[in-house]
């Protein structure tokens, strides 16, 4: 191989893109309080579901809000909804902010906790969904729960990985790629199909995992996202 082979740029890898083709416009988030990357409330971060902004403030908090995505039942993610009133087992009225509410086709509302699990005795948080799922009112939420690490599944963990490599970067070439082969999909194939007839190479799987992220793919069974996982068009929900 010669010094100028050597020093070719790899042609496999993309060049960085610029911020204005990246950046683009936005749904604000949902959140009931007001929070910015300088926010006094300790945020981590923010990233995007289904086009709108959505918080998080810790790790956890992302991967179970992708985690999420990715399940059928759940049509809506919405972070820090509005304050829920409660009696504490002192009888003081008391207020909780939950991390998340997931709107489900199984289980209506669904007010989330989420805590590492070495903090949960520690804070209290434990007893304090078990009093807010005895009171709440059924026109508020249908259930309470509270989410740790130790429910991720090592699929979980892999899972959210895939998703948030995928979607660091936009690529909506890539994207309109495989979205013209899932309209001409017909039952059920595997993501390494896709990615082979998409024709992006290496990058085509990134965009797979993106459409099933996006609610235009969605997985048979609950697996990991590898490339033998089979997919199909989401079934359309009768009103």
């Amino acid at each position: 191989m010669s010094l100028e082979e050597y020093l070719a740029p790899d042609p496999n890898i993309r060049d960085h893109r610029p911020w204005s083709e990246i950046l683009v416009d936005r749904t604000p988030s949902v959140s009931s309080r007001d929070i910015t990357l300088h926010s006094a409330i300790s945020v981590h971060g923010y990233t995007f579901i289904d086009g709108r902004m959505t918080w998080y403030e810790s790790v956890l908090e992302r991967c179970c809000a992708l985690l999420a995505r990715l399940r059928p039942d759940i049509v809506d993610v919405a972070e820090q909804p509005p304050a829920i009133a409660y009696i504490d087992d002192e009888g003081m009225r008391r207020h909780h902010t939950f991390d998340f509410r997931f709107t489900t086709t199984a289980l209506g509302r669904v007010l989330t906790a989420v805590k590492p699990s070495a903090l949960v005795a520690k804070t209290g948080i434990g007893r304090v969904v078990q009093l807010v799922a005895e009171q709440v009112s059924p026109s508020v939420a249908d259930v309470v729960s509270l989410f740790t690490e130790e429910m991720l599944t090592e699929i979980d963990l892999f899972n959210s990985e895939a998703v948030n490599l995928a979607t660091r970067d936009e690529w909506p070439e890539d994207d309109a790629a495989v979205a013209k082969v899932v309209s001409k999909l017909r039952g059920e194939t595997t993501i390494g199909d896709l990615v082979e007839r998409c024709g992006l190479g290496g990058y085509g799987y990134d965009a797979v995992v993106r459409a099933i992220d996006a609610r235009k793919l969605r997985l048979i069974e609950y697996g990991k996202l590898e490339f033998d996982a089979i997919v199909a068009k989401p079934v359309k929900r009768k009103d």
